[in-house]
């Protein structure tokens, strides 16, 4: 089955080859400072994703049904939930806002390497969170992120990326307009130590920077692929990311 699974998968990306759009074209720096993955962890990725079941809505409402917040976003471009965010505290859906996720195409460096525009699959605790985060690459501005694995965050969107919400768009981060992702940010927040002013730390780590700290958790690890509890504790968020595409 995997076999297979890979053979098509090849067979897609040699084709994506040969009618790569050259729009994106960017350095080796730049596609990193997106999160976009080099082509062989892609492949390794998507591979684990295809074959697991518990990567879809049903496995989001498992996910809401026995933790305190669950942040669901469908990168699909198909169907009513297709590019957006779900909220469930307590199990409870509390909000659904049109996002942007990676473009989810190879893109090909000025040094000759390809990356692929993904926004992972994988249920994750949040690992960092920023006030204010700006992407040196790019010079651009990412108020309120919560990177979820590598530099792949949630985070608020720029005016001029308006537009694009509810479209594939972005180097694999997830797009927020700037009041969502605050509220999200905030809700996060709230299942550590608390959101008040002493309860946490704003740290400016570098110009343009001001990590959020003291105010993590002890919760269990997730597997990425189930969702399912791990035997390891981790300082975190008491807040279950889910990434998924049905």
């Amino acid at each position: 089955m995997k076999e297979l699974i890979w053979k098509s998968i090849i067979l897609g990306l040699s084709l994506g080859v040969m009618n790569m759009d050259q729009t994106y074209a960017m350095t080796d720096f730049q596609a990193m400072g997106e999160g976009m993955l080099p082509m062989e962890s892609y492949m390794i990725n998507e591979i684990e994703s295809i074959v697991n079941p518990a990567l879809t809505k049903e496995g989001v409402l498992r996910a809401a049904r026995s933790n305190r917040l669950v942040i669901a976003v469908n990168k699909s471009t198909n169907g009513v939930d297709a590019q957006t965010l779900t909220m469930f505290e307590n199990g409870i859906e509390t909000l659904k806002v049109k996002v942007s996720t990676g473009r989810e195409k190879e893109e090909l460096a000025t040094s000759g390497r390809r990356y692929f525009s993904t926004t992972p699959k994988g249920y994750f605790r949040p690992q960092k969170m920023y006030q204010d985060y700006l992407s040196y690459t790019w010079q651009a501005p990412m108020p309120n992120a919560v990177f979820i694995i590598g530099g792949i965050a949630l985070h608020a969107t720029t005016k001029k990326n308006f537009a694009e919400l509810g479209k594939r768009a972005s180097g694999g981060c997830i797009r927020l307009m700037p009041k969502v992702s605050l509220m999200i940010r905030k809700k996060i927040m709230d299942t550590g130590r608390g959101s008040r002013p002493g309860q946490y730390k704003v740290l400016n780590e570098n110009e343009g920077r001001n990590r959020i700290t003291g105010n993590t958790v002890v919760v269990d690890g997730l597997e990425r692929q189930t969702g399912d509890f791990l035997n390891e504790k981790i300082n975190s968020w008491d807040t279950v990311v889910v990434v998924y595409e049905e």
